[in-house]
């Protein structure tokens, strides 16, 4: 048979032999890659894993985050953000070993941005600081002011005693 297939069309070439279909492949941690199924986790590490890729990611604020787990289904609840965030956060659960599914109970709570465009940005020019010398608050209307003393000019060589 392989002298048919071989005939003019395939000029010498080989055709693509089937593969045998080759068992699941997993690896734990380091090691591996092991064929098979990978073994369940419990839920409690699973979801102890997520959390802490919830927290690593810099880009994803973990406090407003709740995750459950119930037979390797990771359920978040709670607001973020933005909307990266939240698909950020869906990303770092299934990123996690023995996630079978995720499912998405976050809601968007934005915070506006200010516009420089629209003026929202503009801020209040602080008063200017005071200077060496000037008083501190305008004086009320009645109130006294003190200024600093005349400084009389230095004497002028010709009144000084020996010249």
């Amino acid at each position: 048979m392989a002298e048919e297939i071989r005939g003019e069309r395939f000029e010498g070439r080989e055709p693509y032999r089937e593969r045998a279909v080759e068992p699941h492949v997993f690896a734990l941690g380091d090691h591996g890659p092991f064929p098979g199924t990978a073994p369940s986790r419990p839920d409690e590490d699973i979801r102890r894993d997520v959390e802490s890729a919830l927290f690593y990611d810099e880009a994803v604020s973990s406090l407003g985050i709740t995750v459950t787990v119930q037979d390797g289904v990771v359920t978040l609840s709670g607001t973020v953000g933005s909307t990266l965030a939240k698909q950020l956060a869906i990303e770092d659960a299934w990123t996690v070993a023995g996630v079978r599914e995720v499912r998405d109970g976050l809601t968007v709570h934005e915070t506006p941005t200010p516009s420089r465009a629209a003026g929202q940005d503009v801020v209040p020019a602080k008063p200017p600081m005071p200077g060496y010398g000037l008083p501190l608050e305008s004086p009320a209307a009645g109130a006294e002011t003190h200024t600093a003393p005349e400084i009389s000019s230095p004497p002028a060589s010709a009144d000084l005693p020996g010249h």
